[in-house]
């Protein structure tokens, strides 16, 4: 092969590589100012997430029941341990509660998307855009996640307890460990009886929501597991909530944001509010990983991709 041949191949990817992110600019920038518009419309103030489990976490604090407790008429249906995270904001009035925490998860995508070597237009990514917008505690768990080791580990469980499980995927077994750990420690003081009093209340709340992943639509979910196998371990890892979690609102898609730079399709398709897309998306890049086409990944560093298995330490995956 030719050095003109060479120098040709590597322009054309280049070239291909910037078309693919002017399309998902454009799609990103269309897709997130039409999830952003039914709040404002609807006039639910930014920073609404926040201000639920805040007000759920002042109950806790004041020997109330935290699942009866409401936010903008929102109620909370999260397990106890969420609540640990907004414990310090109780005392605030929610105007401050939702500029604390749509400030710190601005902070935390900003730390994330640079940690992972991606551009800055990520932030229009609408999950993520969402979560910031909503000041959702997702946010803050993703950046943790991406910066890694045991104890953001386990403060990113305490925060997002489904985190978990892509924990385990990963093969972060000592996070595990000590998550659960942490998680049996904090039990007596978070209202895990009324919790489960609450329960059938909790489960009606969450089953109104249908959620956007496969559990949506029951007959994708056969071929969302097969599609993590094929995308591989790592990749299955950070795609495991918003293909498989029950009942996930759009911003719990956050969690896939490690891996999407070398995944656009399933981007795209995350992009979407539609439950059961996300599967398309996999399914999508699957086949053309079979037939041998591999997408430019879209980061700003070239060695970002082999920085990536850094955030899936102890993965033992790199098949993908």
């Amino acid at each position: 092969m030719t050095a003109s041949t060479i120098e040709l191949r590597v322009q054309r990817e280049v070239d291909w590589r910037r078309l693919q992110s002017y399309l998902l600019v454009a799609w990103f920038t269309f897709q997130t100012t039409a999830v952003l518009v039914g709040p404002i419309l609807g006039g639910l103030p930014f920073g609404w997430d926040a201000v639920v489990y805040t007000s759920a976490a002042r109950a806790l604090v004041d020997g109330g029941d935290p699942w009866r407790a409401m936010g903008y008429a929102i109620p909370y249906a999260a397990p106890p341990p969420s609540l640990i995270p907004f414990l310090p904001f109780v005392w605030l009035p929610d105007s401050l509660v939702s500029v604390a925490w749509i400030g710190i998860d601005l902070t935390s995508a900003v730390y994330a998307i640079r940690r992972l070597g991606m551009p800055l237009w990520w932030l229009l990514f609408p999950p993520l855009a969402l979560g910031i917008a909503a000041g959702s505690g997702a946010v803050f768990a993703l950046a943790l996640l991406v910066r890694g080791g045991v104890v953001a580990d386990s403060m990113a469980v305490l925060t997002r307890i489904y985190v978990g499980l892509p924990l385990a995927v990963l093969g972060r077994w000592r996070s595990v460990a000590v998550s659960i750990g942490t998680l049996a420690l904090t039990a007596p003081f978070l209202a895990w009886p009324t919790f489960m009093a609450e329960r059938e209340h909790v489960s009606t709340v969450i089953v109104a929501n249908a959620g956007t992943s496969a559990t949506a639509v029951p007959w994708m979910m056969p071929v969302a597991i097969l599609c993590l196998v094929l995308l591989g371990r790592r990749r299955a890892g950070w795609l495991l909530i918003p293909a498989l979690w029950p009942f996930t609102q759009p911003y719990y898609a956050v969690m896939a944001l490690p891996v999407l730079a070398e995944l656009p399709l399933v981007a795209v398709a995350l992009a979407i509010p539609i439950p059961g897309l996300v599967v398309a998306g996999m399914a999508g890049h699957a086949a053309l990983e079979r037939i041998g086409f591999r997408s430019p990944v879209l980061t700003t560093s070239a060695t970002a991709r082999a920085q990536a298995p850094v955030f899936a330490s102890g993965s033992g995956d790199h098949s993908a």
